[in-house]
């Protein structure tokens, strides 16, 4: 990374580069799926379909606004939990449109929903439920907001604490996607002995869950 970035998008941080637009986030993002089990998957497992997260699934990200009237609100100006943090603060992005936001959040949470029914549904449903998933998810169908909210309701039966595993899945990938903030500004600065400490202390903060403390740090190098 020697070139600075011309422009900061919502999906540019300003000190990294691995956020130049929505494909390289899809990239990196789909990248923290967690494994998949060790058995080979069947004519039963489960494709995620290219779908909107269920309507009940919308504010899976806690601290993620889910419309732009939100943006300001979010996030705590002294708490230091993850779940309390802004995600364009964490990430550094000090612009952006409303719409390019939304949109980045809407990524996101489709980023954890498919990994959802693609990993996780598998280890916490028996063969004839996800079975009987898969034949929800086949089914032909104009409208698919009825089709979600079928999935939802399946699962909610079968999967009482759905909404908590959604959440920490959430917030798994927030802590990842600032971690890849980290890892990006090291590399952007790695000949300034200077900013390389001032990086230094953002990870350490980051490894004593001071998530504000740790993207304040970022925030003070000028690129």
């Amino acid at each position: 990374m020697n070139d600075q970035p011309a422009q900061t998008t919502p999906f540019q941080p300003q000190t990294s580069q691995p956020y130049q637009d929505a494909d390289d986030t899809a990239s990196y993002v789909d990248a923290y799926n967690p494994p998949t089990p060790s058995a080979s998957q069947d004519s039963d497992s489960v494709t995620a379909p290219q779908m909107t997260p269920p309507p009940t699934l919308q504010s899976a990200p806690p601290a993620m606004p889910q419309a732009p009237a939100e943006n300001a609100a979010s996030g705590s100006d002294e708490s230091e939990l993850l779940e309390d943090q802004n995600i364009f603060d964490l990430l550094g992005v000090k612009d952006g449109t409303d719409e390019q936001r939304e949109q980045f959040l809407d990524e996101l949470q489709q980023v954890i929903w498919e990994d959802f029914l693609e990993n996780d549904a598998r280890l916490l449903l028996t063969e004839d439920e996800m079975a009987q998933l898969k034949a929800i998810l086949d089914k032909s169908t104009e409208n698919s907001l009825e089709q979600q909210e079928e999935v939802v309701v399946f699962l909610e039966k079968l999967i009482p604490d759905l909404e908590d595993i959604m959440l920490e899945k959430a917030l798994d990938l927030k802590a990842d996607l600032f971690k890849e903030r980290i890892i990006g500004t090291r590399e952007y600065v790695a000949a300034d002995a200077a900013k390389i400490a001032v990086v230094d202390q953002a990870e350490e903060h980051m490894q004593q869950n001071k998530w504000r403390s740790a993207s304040n740090s970022l925030d003070t190098i000028k690129i």
